[in-house]
């Protein structure tokens, strides 16, 4: 298999993928982007239906690129995805569809080799962008499963776009934003029940008729650095906005609150006694990254997770939750992430 070589490899285009790509451009250093899926945006057209993003549209841009991207305040997942493709192709980004990263290794000559089903790449640096929420996390709660008779249909948060779920007693778990954004889509189908977990905080989404991330931004709370005390604590509270999301609003939409999951057999039991007959189970449970394809010494930690402060020379990863700040895995972190590797690569 012939070896492709590079001054840089990027994993992932999304947005701090693109970004990359852009910036790496303008720096007149050779680079490409490798990414998974048939098409750019392939990842986010997956995701369910109703999936609105939670920041305004302002905020959503890429830089050098303020195409309008949709009528309304959020953006929907397609008309993200839709974004991403435009971006592409208005900078004429290196991007290479249909390469899924199997092996991350070190070459014996220093730089990295990076092999996918199809080609063997050679790169100075690497850099991992493939996202902060790749995979639904599914049942990683510890809930006890025993449905041997397999009577209950699983369905992860990720990937439901094709899924026709209808007439059905459907619970979903997990009452973070994704998990009550699916609960409203399925109520109107569907007997929904919302298992609950930690305590969640819902703020409102506008403030004296302005977004609450404008305030944000403008406060410096978005790029405040994760070391603070005050970021500290707004990362233990995880508050996301309400958009039309809160305990009222679903209970009207026909949805039925219930405490934490603890066991699924052929019913679902919950904390305090309560069991109830389901056909499904949606598991919207958070998500989780996956880097069981990186072979290189000093970058994942004994959980499996990335060691962002101590990566071998030419190793990078940017848009990873709460990397920096609580910007890092937005979609208006991006370029801050992004401009941050790229002038990091200019100096070695």
């Amino acid at each position: 298999m012939k070896q492709i070589k590079t001054n840089t490899i990027v994993i992932g285009a999304g947005q701090v993928g693109l970004a990359l790509g852009y910036y790496l451009k303008q720096a007149n250093i050779e680079y490409i982007i490798l990414e998974q899926g048939f098409e750019i945006g392939e990842q986010w057209r997956k995701r369910f239906d109703s999936l609105t993003l939670f920041t305004p549209n302002s905020l959503n841009r890429l830089p050098a690129y303020s195409k309008p991207i949709s009528q309304s305040e959020f953006q929907t997942k397609d008309e993200f995805a839709d974004y991403l493709q435009a971006y592409q192709q208005h900078h004429q980004l290196n991007v290479q569809c249909n390469q899924k990263v199997n092996s991350i290794k070190q070459g014996d000559m220093g730089g990295y080799i990076i092999s996918t089903d199809e080609r063997t790449f050679y790169a100075k640096h690497i850099v991992l962008a493939n996202g902060a929420f790749q995979d639904g996390a599914g049942n990683d709660n510890g809930v006890k499963y025993s449905d041997e008779q397999n009577v209950i249909k699983h369905y992860q948060v990720n990937d439901l776009s094709d899924k026709k779920i209808a007439q059905q007693l459907v619970l979903v778990v997990g009452d973070g934003a994704s998990g009550r954004q699916i609960a409203k889509q399925l109520a109107k189908n569907n007997q929904v029940y919302l298992a609950q977990g930690r305590t969640r905080h819902l703020i409102k989404h506008k403030l004296l008729g302005i977004n609450i991330f404008h305030w944000l931004r403008a406060s410096g709370l978005l790029t405040l650095n994760k070391n603070f005390s005050l970021a500290q604590w707004i990362k233990g509270r995880d508050p996301f906005p309400d958009t039309q999301i809160n305990d009222r609003t679903l209970m009207n939409a026909g949805v039925r609150f219930l405490p934490k999951l603890t066991a699924l057999d052929s019913v679902a039991h919950f904390a305090g006694g309560e069991k109830i007959v389901i056909d499904s189970v949606v598991w919207a449970t958070g998500y989780r990254n996956r880097y069981d394809f990186i072979h290189v010494a000093d970058v994942l930690n004994s959980n499996g997770d990335i060691t962002t402060d101590k990566l071998p020379k030419g190793f990078f990863c940017a848009g990873l939750a709460w990397q920096h700040n609580r910007a890092s895995a937005l979609i208006y972190g991006a370029k801050f992430e992004a401009k941050r590797v790229v002038d990091e690569i200019t100096k070695l």
